[in-house]
């Protein structure tokens, strides 16, 4: 059984690794990394931090180009890649355009797509943009739906998805990071009696509506408490890098931070009292140690974090980013109440679901004859 893994973003990488893990501990199994370049240096990092070279790598897209003509890129790429390695089966995670270039180039070629991180919705084509439409377009065409969460597998029934192809398997960023957590040192020292807030900002909606407010509201915050400290990680977007140096660099109590490596990033959140994000994996990631987020979005598709108590939507409208901050903070009870540790998308064995419903899927004698063993 020959098996690509589609992959072009951070993201990506680190919630597949643990797949390519599984699949390379299954007799009779052949995992291939088949990299688009999406996103070259970051997914690198990751790569590194999992010890792992892709065996393919495609020639990565036009940043400077238009969203369609780089997902048209991708899609050529990807077909090109898929004609030569003609795997029995191909593996796309989440919902950006390597996946979406990825599944629709497997489709084409009639490979049967397995898609993970199936069944997230926000209803709302505006945010996150372009994600919602691109998930939604694979629920069309995969084989295989893969939910992190029964919530999400519900999303795909009410889509009309038949129950038989929808398998609830939990997160397999929750197996990343309890094979990375502990790995690496914190990147920044916190002054003793200070509380470290950890910042992250990337979605289109975001740098293309009000960005400098949500910076504005980042120094607010810190001129109203004294005893915070700020590390802001940046992406590697120039918008967001331009405006986040303009505005933050040379800040007292905030740490402008180049993109970090995984492990880093990971050691990053553990330290922090409180996350600003508008980051998908970041809502995921932070309960695992315990560690409050406020969503800078107007709407979730993970609404299992704010469902359990450890995550609030805030929006992005400065006042309110401002105001819902300092109130939490100051707050003992009602902090407690958030800083909990939990894990409401998964429990770490996501990744061995994720085989066996691949298996079943091609052969269910040898999915009976795996899980005998």
């Amino acid at each position: 059984m020959k098996v690509c893994l589609a992959a072009g973003t951070r993201p990506e990488v680190i919630k597949l690794a643990p797949v390519y893990e599984a699949f390379g501990r299954t007799q009779g199994a052949t995992p291939i990394w088949m990299f688009s370049g999406q996103q070259d240096s970051l997914a690198q990092q990751a790569f590194d931090a999992f010890g792992m070279t892709p065996e393919i790598s495609l020639p990565g897209p036009d940043g400077s180009a238009s969203l369609a003509a780089r997902l048209a890129h991708l899609i050529a790429a990807f077909d090109e890649a898929l004609a030569k390695a003609v795997p029995d089966l191909v593996v796309v995670q989440g919902d950006t355009s390597t996946t979406l270039a990825a599944a629709l180039s497997a489709f084409a070629r009639r490979i049967p797509v397995i898609h993970v991180e199936a069944g997230l919705r926000t209803f709302d084509l505006d945010a996150p943009f372009p994600e919602e439409a691109w998930r939604a377009m694979i629920s069309q065409i995969a084989a295989l739906h893969l939910a992190p969460t029964e919530r999400a597998a519900q999303n795909l029934r009410r889509a009309g998805v038949a129950p038989e192809r929808i398998h609830v398997t939990g997160n397999t960023v929750v197996d990343a990071l309890r094979r990375l957590a502990g790995s690496a040192p914190s990147p920044l020292t916190v002054t003793p009696g200070r509380r470290l807030v950890a910042v992250t900002l990337h979605r289109r909606e975001n740098w293309e509506q009000g960005l400098d407010k949500l910076l504005d509201a980042v120094l607010e915050i810190r001129d109203s408490a004294g005893d915070l400290e700020f590390a802001f990680v940046l992406h590697p977007n120039p918008v967001l890098r331009e405006a986040a140096e303009r505005r933050l660099r040379g800040e007292a109590r905030v740490s402008v931070l180049a993109p970090l490596a995984y492990p880093s990033f990971l050691a990053l959140l553990r330290a922090s009292a409180l996350v600003l994000s508008d980051s998908g994996g970041v809502q995921e990631e932070a309960p695992c140690f315990g560690v409050p987020v406020l969503v800078l979005r107007d709407t979730t598709e993970r609404p299992e974090a704010v469902e359990a108590g450890v995550a609030k939507v805030i929006g992005v409208e400065r006042r309110r980013v401002v105001m819902e901050t300092l109130s939490l903070l100051r707050d003992a009870k009602a902090y407690a109440a958030m800083a909990r540790t939990v894990s409401p998308f998964g429990d770490g064995r996501a990744a061995d679901r994720v085989v066996n419903a691949a298996i079943e899927l091609l052969d269910p004698r040898l999915a009976a004859a795996v899980r005998a063993v």
